[in-house]
Parts: C-alpha cells; sequence; structure tokens
C-alpha cells in the first residue's frame, strides 16, 4: 500500500513539471477553454451569493488555472497542488495571486482556514480520495466542491465505454499509468459520508462534456462545425440522461458541513442543483 501511494505521489508530481499552459491562459477562445469554464460555471451560484467568501484549490496543478477562475469572480483563493512550480509560474504571470505546495491527503491549513475548497477533475486521480475529502473538508468552514467525473450507471452507460474507446483509443478507464483506480464519486456515497460525520446539507447538479482531440483547439465560435460537433455530443448525452437512459459523466457536488443560509440554496436551486437536507441522527446532542 505504502509503496503504491509512494509511486503515485512520484509519478503526479512527474507530470505536473511536464504540463503545458492550458487553454484557458494561451488559448482562452478555443473549444478547450470554453469546456473548463462550462465547468466551473457551476460555481459561480456559491461565488455570487457568498462574494467575500474565501476558497482554496487541491489539485489544481494546471497552473492553478481553478483558482484563476475563482479570483476572476472576485473572490480570495489560494490555489495548491502537490508542486508549486507551476503555480509560481502562473503566479509570475499574474494569473493567481495566492499558492502553495499541498498534498491533499496532509494538507497544512489550520482547521477552518477557508469557507470553501474546490476540487476540480482531480479527485479521481488521488491515490486515497476519501482522506483527501476528510482533510479538505477540516480545513474548510462552509463545505468542499467536487467537479467530477460522476458514477451513475445508466443503460447506455455500457455503449458510452465503447464510445470512448473507440474516439480516443483502447484506453483502460479503471487504472491509470500511476497504479491508481480511477475513482469516480457517486452522489449516494457522498451522501454516505455526510451522515457518517453529521453533515447537514448536501447540493449536487449533473453535467456532461464532450472531449475529442481534434476539436478542442479550435476556436469556440457559433456555427463552426468543431462547435457544433462538441455542442451535439453534449446535447445527445443530455438527452438520454433526461430519459433516464444514461448517466450523467460528471457532477458538481457541494458538501455542506452545516446548513447553509436560505439565499445560497435558493442560488443554487435557481442554478438547477438539487439540494438536499439530511436527517440528523438522533443519538448526537445538536
Amino acid at each position: 500500500m505504502k509503496e503504491a501511494v509512494e509511486q503515485s505521489y512520484a509519478m503526479q508530481a512527474a507530470s505536473e513539471q511536464e504540463m503545458k499552459l492550458p487553454a484557458s491562459y494561451r488559448a482562452p477562445e478555443s473549444i478547450d477553454a470554453w469546456r473548463h469554464r462550462r465547468m466551473l460555471a457551476l460555481v459561480d451560484p456559491l461565488c455570487r451569493a457568498l462574494p467575500d467568501s474565501t476558497w482554496m484549490t487541491v489539485g489544481d496543478g494546471r497552473y492553478g488555472s481553478d483558482a484563476a477562475y475563482l479570483q476572476a469572480r472576485g473572490v480570495r483563493v489560494r490555489a495548491t497542488s502537490l508542486t508549486d512550480e507551476k503555480l509560481q509560474q502562473a503566479h509570475a504571470m499574474g494569473h493567481i495571486a495566492d499558492f502553495a505546495a499541498e498534498n491533499a491527503e496532509r494538507i497544512s491549513s489550520a482547521d477552518g482556514s477557508f469557507d470553501f475548497v474546490l476540487c476540480k477533475e482531480a479527485y479521481h486521480h488521488f491515490p486515497r480520495p476519501p482522506i483527501a475529502l476528510y482533510e479538505m473538508l477540516r480545513v474548510c468552514r462552509i463545505g468542499a466542491v467536487l467537479i467530477e467525473p460522476i458514477d451513475n450507471p445508466r443503460l447506455l452507460d455500457g455503449f458510452k465505454s465503447l464510445v470512448k474507446r473507440i474516439l480516443r483509443g483502447n484506453v483502460d478507464q479503471q487504472f491509470e499509468p500511476s497504479g491508481n483506480f480511477i475513482y469516480r464519486p457517486s452522489v449516494r456515497e457522498m451522501r454516505k459520508l455526510m451522515l457518517a460525520f453529521g453533515g447537514e446539507l448536501l447540493a449536487w447538479r449533473g453535467i456532461n462534456d464532450f472531449y475529442h482531440a481534434r476539436l478542442i483547439n479550435h476556436r469556440h465560435a457559433p456555427g463552426s462545425l468543431p462547435t457544433l460537433a462538441t455542442q451535439a455530443g453534449i446535447a445527445v448525452q443530455d438527452a438520454l440522461c433526461g430519459l433516464r437512459l444514461l448517466g450523467y459523466g460528471l457532477a458538481c457536488v457541494v458538501i455542506f458541513k452545516a446548513g447553509a443560509p436560505e439565499p445560497v440554496r435558493a442560488a443554487l436551486r435557481a442554478a438547477g442543483f438539487a439540494v438536499e437536507v439530511l436527517p440528523r441522527n438522533p443519538y448526537l446532542a445538536h
């Protein structure tokens, strides 16, 4: 177990050293940049409802691009990843204001140091994701936000996996070269974890994405063939999800440590989130 975790850390650190500048910095009008903005826009209701909130990102090794998005929305944010070389470069370029090297399983910050912690498309790469989640919840005051591939199987999910193999090549969809199991959480799993530690509120919204290497570097322009192809790929998935034949590819899950004010809940509902108040443990004093 220890050797596998150390191997994962070593390979992740090496991959961060080879990481290229993300599209959000070098090509903000590209389809790839649009795809990531579309995912990150799921946190906009929280930024608008709580404009003075403080945030930390974890697994933000793409030059702190998640933190840069939050910073542009007016909130204070610290970008963190396993190594900080690329974060230093992003800081020097003016994209992020605050950064640090952090292991998501052993975050150095004190309890309740930030209002929110955001983890986008990194949780499923961690060697021991639940440990990282508890660390995120420890250092936040209000809640942890995950934007991640989700485990929500439906009738046509096997067909979707086959299409991915055809479009992307014959890749293993359960394990990655670092040795990690690709850990896709489920809303049901998050609900159970919250009930275990006494959480009170859960909000989530599913979203679909469409990735093809030949399309992502084209300019996102209404009416262009690459844009239409990308949007069509998303629209087909959305339609099948609406018929309950396909599970959403990703979800934004907001895990509140305690209840949230009604304006925050209303903002999330207006943005299409399901907001669920969890039952309280009758054997614990509140």
